[in-house]
């Protein structure tokens, strides 16, 4: 038993600390996007390039965080990741030259959108704004760090593939879909700063767990998923005809995501955040997909 618990541990570090995992979310969401909007697409060159550049962009950032934070104050993931920093290097660079390759494949509106949302990723983790004679990284600055994420996640996985297959964005449908998105990813990157409560406080960051505390950001994540559901049911039963497969499965992603991060928030546990907090992303996707 021991043995198996160890083997485990090594195939969960490498699924989940290679960014293998977390780029699958990302494919995942573009998927669930496609599933909405009715575009039978597949593994195509919305979701291939999403992948990989998540594989890139994460991993340009793992470096970039090996080489600013001492040893010391390393946490396990990051250990994790200076042991197999050349694996690490390898996927990046793999990542980058299919992203490359992808490009080539999108529409001229995809592509239009691709380009500040690509220089915002590629810029978040360096220290270009100058402050108090010294440089900061944009994710230093105030709410940039969630407000990053939420916008980004939310414009590449919905906004793209709907711009690549010629849908409306400023339609009632991709709008909804966008709004559900925004709400989703900003209620996981809140339980992520739940997470960095401490480290972001010695880093002198103002996240709003920090600003508020843990009950009112809980409090926060409840109303994101309250008004999550409100919009699945305006979506699956007045915007389109009724589809109850839909609409079930965003009322159980909405449940379910809640438990899963309230439980985040007392679990220590290395594995709980990228495994099952991430793995939200995941869920409505495998849920669409039982109602096929």
């Amino acid at each position: 038993m021991q043995l198996a618990k160890v083997i485990l541990n090594k195939i969960l570090e490498w699924i989940l600390y290679s960014n293998l995992f977390i780029a699958l979310c990302a494919a995942a969401l573009v998927w669930e996007t496609e599933i909405l909007l009715g575009i039978s697409a597949g593994i195509d060159a919305i979701s291939t390039m999403v992948f990989f550049a998540t594989l890139f962009l994460y991993g340009g950032h793992r470096i970039l965080s090996l080489r600013r934070i001492p040893d010391a104050n390393r946490n396990h993931q990051l250990k994790w990741s200076k042991k197999y920093q050349f694996a690490i290097f390898i996927l990046t660079l793999l990542g980058g030259g299919m992203v490359a390759s992808a490009v080539f494949h999108l529409t001229f509106s995809a592509f239009v959108l691709l380009i500040p949302m690509g220089v915002i990723s590629i810029l978040y983790e360096l220290p270009i704004i100058r402050h108090q004679s010294k440089y900061k990284r944009l994710r230093d600055i105030g709410f940039f760090k969630i407000a990053w994420i939420t916008i980004v996640w939310s414009s590449i996985t919905v906004l793209l593939p709907a711009l690549q297959y010629g849908e409306q964005v400023q339609g009632i449908e991709v709008i909804s879909v966008f709004i559900m998105r925004l709400l989703l990813i900003f209620a996981l990157a809140l339980s992520f700063d739940l997470r960095d409560v401490h480290y972001d406080e010695s880093a002198g960051l103002k996240t709003i767990p920090i600003l508020f505390g843990r009950s009112k950001t809980i409090r926060i994540i409840i109303w994101c998923f309250t008004l999550y559901f409100f919009i699945a049911v305006l979506q699956f039963s007045t915007f389109q005809h009724f589809d109850f497969g839909k609409l079930a499965a965003a009322t159980v992603t909405a449940l379910l995501s809640y438990r899963l991060i309230v439980a985040a928030s007392i679990i220590d546990n290395w594995y709980y955040y990228p495994l099952f907090v991430d793995g939200i992303m995941i869920l409505n996707f495998l849920l669409l997909q039982l109602d096929k």
